[in-house]
């Protein structure tokens, strides 16, 4: 079946649809030899010999959505220039398979992985609004002054950074805060408190959309089921049906041979007179 070039590239895992459509602009992309620069032209990856800087696209037959609980250590790329330890050596060897999004080598928590680049754009891209949530360790306790400015927003470097939500969940010497974000710039978080005084000590993710750490050991993977990965590719504000309706209740009819209880005859049937 043909389909339009960048969203096979998309499915392959070798980029999102905007990334293939700049790809295939810049005459980096070729169907069966020929070079191809319009971004409607067609091709059937079951069947054609598509190419990427020279190089073979092979697309999944299935797509594959993991969650990853990312330990210190590990870099989240595919290959890393300095050879240090990459999250691909924690999950099983699947063909166009990429992390989603970065953590930071320091820092711990939930990553998703898939081979469908589609996805992968729906969930980082802040227009869907899909939240992630952070536990970050901080220097000294800040006071509510300063947990308002992070909720209004702060420029750093030019940039506005802002939290949607932000609580304290410890405070002793330092303070554990609790902060809830969807837009995923670069080092957001550690930016952020840094800003305001309270720079980060340890930092993790514990939860994107609806999906939580809850069970996942540093190291452990799961696949997601099918309806995490409908939550998140969900419009903002729609509500996805994520529990199964209960089962439907059955009476045991009574044995052979026992009279039923004595009571109310059931409406709509006249009572019987003496006779």
């Amino acid at each position: 079946m043909e389909e339009r070039l960048q969203k096979i590239l998309a499915r392959a895992g070798v980029a999102s649809r905007r990334a293939a459509e700049t790809a295939i602009t810049q005459g980096r992309v070729s169907v069966n030899g020929h070079t191809v620069t319009e971004l409607g032209t067609k091709a059937d990856a079951a069947r054609d010999d598509i190419r990427v800087d020279g190089a073979r696209v092979h697309v999944p037959a299935a797509p594959v959505y993991l969650l990853l609980n990312k330990p210190k250590g590990y870099v989240s790329t595919r290959q890393d220039p300095q050879r240090r330890p990459t999250v691909m050596e924690l999950v099983p060897a699947v063909a166009g398979l990429f992390p989603v999004g970065r953590l930071d080598i320091t820092t711990e928590g939930l990553l998703l992985l898939t081979n469908d680049g589609a996805f992968a754009e729906r969930v980082t891209n802040p227009r869907y609004e899909v939240p992630r949530v952070y536990h970050a360790k901080v220097h000294k306790v800040p006071d509510a002054e300063t947990l308002e400015r992070l909720r209004r927003g702060v420029r750093v470097e030019g940039e506005q950074l802002t939290v949607d939500r932000v609580r304290v969940l410890e405070a002793e010497n330092n303070a554990w805060l609790e902060l809830t974000l969807h837009e995923g710039k670069k080092h957001e978080v550690r930016r952020l408190l840094e800003a305001v005084g309270h720079p980060v000590s340890k930092l993790r993710r514990v939860g994107i959309g609806r999906l939580s750490s809850r069970g996942l050991k540093p190291g452990e993977f799961r696949s997601l089921t099918p309806s995490e990965v409908k939550s998140l590719i969900a419009p903002p504000g729609a509500r996805v049906k994520t529990a199964a309706p209960p089962p439907e209740k059955h009476r045991r009819p009574p044995r052979e041979g026992v009279r039923p209880p004595r009571g109310r005859p059931p409406r709509g049937r006249p009572k019987r007179g003496r006779t």
